[in-house]
């Protein structure tokens, strides 16, 4: 509406500017009595924009006011749903057990809950609100389908969240017994604020399943709605863009620049080395754990993967797709992860907040068949890398014998090109030909310093980084103050 408005205003000044120019050239008593006609018309139509501005700007407050209301509304919702949670709250384990017995399908809450979603279609646009002791059971499944779920650190909160870490990693002060402590440092504390987007999937069920049993109709549900959410959660614990994109944030788009390592040798020790980042000494750390596409393991780690017996001793070269290692770290398969990339870290240092509420509604999206009820479940989470510091993404590229690295070399003040200058990189010196060229063949990955000297000029020197791929280095020398005078 806004883009509306101002297409209208700027064709308002256009159709004003032409009828000015008109008026210059009017002559006629005609000419004037026709542009009298246009000009009421113009004020006329300017009149009605007007108003029509003025409802635009009422119906936009109106519409803003709508959704604070409802954001009201949730929000009450939120509080009631979760004071009837609290009244019959169980732990994981009792659902467990509950289960086992079979006393779970006997419980009210989740008799009427399934009596209630079997006639989905008649339900409100508040849609069903999950008990707390179903989504208990979703929650438990989550993990069989997702890998990094059971990784990571999880709390429930109820609404927006703050979570202090103390970051201190110094010891404590050695004195005397009657001796006073120093204040010293305290400890950096660091605040991490969590809200809760939603996150939700449509899926249909067979009415044949809607007819029946209580624990068929809970089995499909619970594990249709846990495998969502497990692959959701999943790609966004690894890749989650944040708030921008209403979700959480990811563990890769947030590691350090320092954190992110290549390595073309494909030899296992350079693959490994890259730990020595998270695993600083600095503090006690948890499980590193190394997360990778089943395919990378496949393709660059299977020759690798070496069993031992009891005794410690290497039995055979062999393959441990059971449970896969690289040298004794743990090895877990996420098909969200790009290929040819690992990603080690310290996982207890991503935080995933659970809001407690999970619901369900028929979805307004997808027509029913005559033979299937389409239902969505949602819930809402957060979760963000608490220290990103604490992983390092090595991206595995394709061995190489070195790259080539080409200057060329000028004249600051003419452009002309520099023959003769010599060109010195990793050890080795070149000199530039009539073109002002020098070519250094086979230099290895890294950050490498050259220099760059010629009579009667300043030397050059600065640093290439190598990564992998050819480079091409344009250096202009500066004469020396003498040579300039005498030019």
């Amino acid at each position: 509406e806004r883009k509306t408005l101002i297409a209208q205003e700027d064709e308002f000044n256009k159709r004003s500017q032409e009828l000015k120019e008109k008026l210059e050239n009017a002559t006629t008593e005609g000419d004037f009595s026709d542009l009298s006609d246009e000009i009421e018309e113009l004020e006329k139509d300017k009149k009605e924009a007007e108003i029509e501005k003025k409802k635009t700007l009422i119906d936009g407050e109106i519409e803003r006011i709508e959704s604070e209301l409802t954001e009201l509304e949730e929000k009450v919702k939120d509080i009631n749903n979760d004071e009837k949670r609290s009244e019959n709250k169980v732990s994981k384990l009792q659902v467990k057990e509950l289960l086992r017995t079979g006393e779970y399908y006997l419980r009210s809450e989740v008799k009427e809950f399934y009596d209630k979603f079997k006639n989905l279609r008649s339900v409100g646009g508040e849609g069903l609100t999950i008990p707390q002791v179903v989504i208990d059971r979703i929650m438990d499944i989550v993990g069989d389908y997702s890998t990094l779920y059971p990784l990571v650190d999880k709390i429930k909160v109820k609404g927006t969240a703050r979570i202090l870490i103390d970051t201190d990693t110094t010891p404590a002060t050695w004195i005397e017994q009657t001796g006073t402590i120093p204040t010293g440092n305290v400890g950096t504390i660091t605040n991490v604020d969590f809200d809760g987007f939603k996150v939700g999937k449509i899926t249909f069920v067979d009415n044949a399943i809607l007819q029946d049993s209580i624990i068929n109709l809970d089995d499909y549900v619970t594990k249709k709605i846990a495998r969502a959410i497990a692959l959701a959660l999943d790609n966004a614990i690894l890749n989650g863009t944040g708030s921008t994109y209403k979700q959480p944030e990811g563990i890769i788009p947030n590691i350090p620049q320092a954190n992110l390592v290549t390595v073309t040798s494909g030899r296992l020790i350079d693959i490994i080395k890259p730990i020595a980042k998270i695993d600083t000494g600095d503090d006690s750390i948890g499980e590193i754990v190394a997360v990778m596409k089943r395919s990378t393991y496949y393709d660059k780690f299977l020759e690798y993967s070496i069993n031992v017996n009891a005794e410690g001793n290497v039995v055979g070269k062999l393959p441990n797709l059971s449970s896969p290692d690289l040298l004794g770290l743990r090895v877990v398969f996420n098909n969200h992860m790009p290929a040819d990339k690992v990603l080690f870290g310290e996982y207890e240092k991503y935080t995933l907040v659970e809001r407690e509420d999970i619901t369900i509604d028929k979805s307004e999206h997808v027509k029913f068949a005559e033979d299937q009820m389409a239902f969505r479940g949602k819930g809402r989470f957060d979760g963000k890398p608490t220290k990103p510091s604490a992983f390092v993404l090595v991206t595995l590229g394709e061995p190489t014998g070195g790259s080539t690295v080409t200057f060329s070399v000028y004249d600051n003040s003419d452009g002309d090109a520099l023959a003769g200058a010599t060109v010195t990189l990793c050890g080795a010196t070149e000199t530039t030909d009539e073109n002002g060229i020098a070519t250094f063949t086979n230099i290895p990955n890294g950050r490498h310093n050259y220099s760059v000297a010629l009579e009667e000029y300043n030397t050059k020197t600065s640093t290439v980084t190598v990564a992998g791929v050819d480079r091409e280095i344009e250096v202009k020398l500066i004469p020396t103050p003498e040579e300039q005078g005498e030019g």
